[in-house]
């Protein structure tokens, strides 16, 4: 039987085991210095500030965020580079893997680290903070979003995984770039259609379909029917989106 050329597990397998032992020296010295950091503002919150400890949630998110997408960002860097980038391409692996494997480890594995880290440390700062100071164990930490945070990241950092893909150099600064540049030409088209929709409107006066107001009907417009396409395209589309544009950049860059 052939062996399936588009995706293999055990070349899978291999791929992302070369990928992490590769890597494993700096991934450490990375998740040591940012967990070490967090320990010590957790130790200094909870001895100068206890009362704001349940505000510490939204900054381990945020770092974990941030470093999850300069993570993603790196995560071609042999691809990109030109002394690294022939060895690279000649491991007898498929687009699709190459893809997969980095998607893998960069949305899956490393939020679900994170989080793990995360935990250890609230337990090595409670652990500290009672036996050294008395103090009460820490409470409200974390808060009830867990799959919500994830749910978020893992479609943010798709747009990441893309700008590892595409830029060559400062993936990370110039996708954050993108980003925004993208942001403001769809804040600029929305807000001139609305401009010149709403003339036209006020120059109609008092326009009723079907016994239905015209205001109701951009109300409907507005507040149901875009935010709910939104919303589908946004959690259910743009993930597959960004990888399916990430796997014909990624050919295109090993042609």
């Amino acid at each position: 039987m052939e062996k399936n050329k588009y995706l293999n597990i055990n070349r899978l397998y291999l791929l992302t085991r070369r990928h992490i032992l590769s890597n494993t020296k700096g991934w450490l010295i990375a998740f040591g210095a940012v967990s070490g950091a967090l320990l010590v503002i957790s130790l200094l919150t909870a001895y100068f500030n206890p009362e704001n400890l349940s505000n510490l949630a939204p900054t381990y998110i945020t770092i974990m965020f941030i470093g999850g997408y300069i993570f993603t960002s790196n995560i071609f860097s042999e691809l990109h580079d030109t002394r690294k980038a022939t060895h690279y391409l000649t491991v007898p692996v498929s687009t699709t893997e190459r893809l997969f494997s980095a998607w893998l480890l960069t949305a899956i594995v490393f939020p679900a680290l994170s989080m793990l880290l995360i935990t250890l440390i609230i337990l090595i700062a409670n652990l500290l903070m009672n036996l050294t100071l008395n103090f009460e164990p820490f409470q409200q930490v974390f808060f009830n979003g867990g799959f919500s945070v994830f749910r978020s990241y893992l479609i943010t950092q798709s747009i990441f995984l893309l700008g590892a893909v595409y830029f060559r150099k400062n993936n990370f600064l110039k996708t954050v770039l993108a980003i925004f540049v993208f942001s403001m030409v769809v804040m600029a088209l929305i807000s001139t259609f609305g401009y010149l929709f709403l003339s036209s409107l006020s120059e109609g006066g008092g326009v009723t379909i079907e016994g239905d107001s015209m205001t109701v009907q951009l109300e409907s417009l507005f507040l149901e029917r875009i935010p709910n396409v939104a919303r589908v395209l946004y959690y259910y589309l743009s993930v597959p989106f960004f990888l399916v544009v990430s796997w014909f950049t990624l050919k295109e860059r090993q042609v």
